[in-house]
């Protein structure tokens, strides 16, 4: 860690000039899943050394201005400590790394964050001031709903797909395989009015939408956006299989109507 810290204050060094004064800056180093089925894990150092490690959704590149992007020569050692890290939660993971300087505000959201103690809670005391959440996140995370966010990360699990950005979850509930092309209008539809029914229930449940980084072309019956913190609290594969239950068996009744 000191090499990289090392290496960070000198790039920041390097760049100080062509930085804006008016932002903040970290030199920031990535480790990420091939296979996109980890969160990440982000180490940020600013300009004072200070550094702060991140595990969260999101790679810096996706949620902040990411600048002068490099590599670092010794980055084994991130590699390896991403694989312990996955391998606590039973995971195999396959790394990869970026480096570079991303500037505030910062918008890296944390599952974990552990580093410089004062520095990370200047930076939260910040967030709730403007009422935001991001290093916040890490707070409400306990072990229970990380181990279940890491099981189910950007993952289809029986119909359901469970995808992860900034301090949400998105909740995408698949069409069931084998409906009759004349019937996927109807399941579609019933599904909107079913999901209107369930936001009104759970009142911490937003809409959302497929997300292009989803990569999902396939039609839905509904997205759902929770927080993160509350994942656990709503049982998304008993709500799915009860949804399409019931559309099935409104499809079977109107299936059922003659016209004389």
């Amino acid at each position: 860690m000191k090499e990289l810290t090392q290496y960070a204050l000198s790039y920041l060094e390097k760049y100080n000039s062509l930085l804006a004064d008016e932002f903040q800056h970290y030199f920031f180093a990535s480790v990420f899943d091939k296979s996109n089925t980890f969160p990440v894990y982000t180490i940020l150092v600013d300009k004072e050394g200070r550094n702060i490690e991140i595990l969260g959704p999101d790679h810096p590149s996706k949620v902040m201005s990411v600048l002068y992007p490099t590599l670092f020569p010794n980055a084994i050692f991130l590699e390896t400590k991403y694989k312990e890290i996955a391998q606590k939660y039973k995971k195999i993971v396959y790394p990869e790394t970026s480096f570079g300087i991303v500037q505030s505000p910062l918008k890296l959201v944390a599952y974990r964050a552990y580093g410089d103690e004062r520095f990370i809670k200047k930076l939260i005391f910040t967030e709730k001031l403007k009422g935001q959440n991001y290093l916040s996140l890490s707070m409400s995370i306990n072990d229970k709903t990380l181990q279940f966010i890491i099981d189910h990360f950007k993952k289809w699990v029986d119909g359901v797909f469970y995808f992860p950005y900034l301090s949400d979850i998105h909740i995408v509930y698949k069409l069931p395989e084998n409906i009759e092309s004349n019937k996927v209008s109807i399941y579609i539809e019933l599904g909107r009015m079913l999901k209107e029914k369930v936001l009104k229930k759970y009142t911490f449940l937003e809409n959302s939408y497929k997300l292009p980084e989803m990569k999902i072309k396939e039609p839905v019956i509904a997205v759902f956006k929770i927080p993160a913190d509350k994942i656990t609290e709503v049982d998304f594969q008993e709500l799915y299989e009860t949804m399409i239950e019931k559309i099935s068996k409104i499809v079977l009744e109107i299936d059922k109507i003659e016209i004389d």
